[in-house]
């Protein structure tokens, strides 16, 4: 019973502790053979309970989205990450951003620094999305105007259009013809729930 034949067995990427124990169970000693794994670069641990595949013994490239799922929950890929990933904003978030039901956390890991920023269910439910990866699961993501309306909502000192398209299209650089192709009727739902002026002019602009 070796790593070779355990990393054979598994077709996910990401997996918890309890899918080593019970693939290694006849062993004493399973918390020190996950500990050796560890060690030679074969696992790593993402945080307590939570594991992936090392560089060289990875099939495929990592998911961060399904990771940022399952780091902390519930909760959904937002921000600038989502904003990135969509392509509406040009730089590549080196954080993976999360909204989240519960408290704001960060998480530093192998991996990347995973941000959680708190909100209220009713807030949060309304304009997530479900990516369906098939064996490796999903995850859960905000939709474009969700992740617009969720930076804008946690960004203080916007009280104007004028502010906020500076803030949108200057700091942010936000592609502006994108932007032209949201769901404004979406954002408008997005706004009775948010209860901000800030996010209530994104559908007027």
């Amino acid at each position: 019973m070796n790593f070779e034949d355990f990393r054979h067995s598994v077709s996910i990427e990401v997996f918890d502790f309890q899918l080593i124990a019970d693939y290694f169970g006849s062993l004493k000693k399973v918390r020190d053979k996950i500990s050796s794994f560890v060690r030679d670069g074969k696992i790593i641990r993402v945080k307590k309970g939570l594991y992936v595949f090392g560089e060289n013994w990875r099939r495929e490239p990592l998911c961060l989205e399904t990771v940022a799922n399952l780091i902390y929950g519930p909760s959904c890929v937002s921000f600038e990450y989502a904003l990135s990933s969509y392509g509406l904003i040009a730089e590549r978030s080196q954080v993976i951003t999360s909204l989240a039901i519960g408290d704001s956390k960060t998480y530093q890991t192998p991996i990347g620094q995973f941000e959680y920023r708190a909100i209220d269910p009713q807030k949060f439910k309304i304009g997530i999305e479900y990516r369906n990866l098939e064996k490796e699961g999903g995850y859960f993501i905000a939709s474009r105007e969700k992740a617009l309306a969720d930076l804008v909502y946690r960004t203080s000192g916007i009280r104007t259009i004028d502010q906020l398209r500076h803030y949108l299209f200057e700091e942010m650089r936000i592609d502006e013809s994108m932007f032209r192709s949201f769901d404004f009727g979406l954002l408008k739902e997005i706004a009775k729930i948010y209860h901000k002026n800030s996010v209530a002019m994104l559908s007027q602009l």
